[in-house]
C-alpha cells in the first residue's frame, strides 16, 4: 500500500493548479466573514436567548416587514423555501409566530410575530445591531458606505444570475 503522504504529495506535484489561495476566492471571503459574524451573534445575542441563526433571521424578517408568507420570507432571507417552513413551524410550536388564513386567498398562509416574539425581536435586536456595528468601526463612513454599496451591487448581480438560471 502507498504511503498516503506520498500520494499527496504527488498528486499535488502533478495537479495543474493555478497560482492564487483559498483567500483570493469571493465566495469563500464572503462567506467566511458572514459564517464569523454569525457565530459571533449566535454566542453573544442568540444563544442566550435560545435562538438559532435562521431563526433569528426569520423573526428579522418579519418584525421588519410585518406579517408575510413564507414564500417572502424564503426571498428576503435567501434561505430555502423548506428551511424556511420548517423554521416557522419550530416558531410555531414555541408560541412565537402564528399563522393566519389570507383573507383575500384562503390558499394563503400569513405569519406574524406574536406579541412574545414581537418583544424577543425587540431584546434581540439591539444586542445583535451592537455586535454587527463592531465592524462599521474599522471604516469611516465613506468606506463604509462604499462597502455597503458594492454589497449590494454584487447581490443585485447574483440575483441576475439567477434570475437566468433554468428552473
Amino acid at each position: 500500500m502507498a504511503d498516503t503522504a506520498a500520494v499527496v504529495q504527488d498528486r499535488t506535484a502533478s495537479d495543474n493548479r493555478q497560482d492564487f489561495g483559498i483567500d483570493d476566492l469571493l465566495q469563500f471571503q464572503v462567506v467566511t466573514l458572514g459564517n464569523k459574524l454569525g457565530l459571533s451573534i449566535l454566542r453573544r445575542a442568540l444563544a442566550p436567548n435560545n435562538l438559532s441563526i435562521r431563526e433569528w433571521r426569520v423573526i428579522c424578517v418579519m418584525f421588519v416587514f410585518g406579517p408575510s408568507m413564507a414564500r417572502q420570507i424564503s426571498e428576503h432571507t435567501a434561505l430555502d423555501p423548506a428551511h424556511v417552513s420548517r423554521t416557522l413551524h419550530q416558531l410555531k410550536r414555541r408560541g412565537i409566530v402564528t399563522f393566519h388564513e389570507n383573507p383575500d386567498d384562503k390558499r394563503q398562509i400569513i405569519v406574524d410575530l406574536t406579541s412574545e416574539g414581537t418583544e424577543l425581536a425587540r431584546i434581540v435586536l439591539p444586542q445583535v445591531t451592537e455586535i454587527a456595528n463592531s465592524i462599521r468601526e474599522i471604516f469611516s463612513d465613506d468606506e463604509f458606505s462604499q462597502l455597503l454599496g458594492y454589497l449590494q451591487r454584487a447581490n443585485d448581480h447574483v440575483d441576475h444570475l439567477m434570475a437566468a438560471e433554468p428552473d
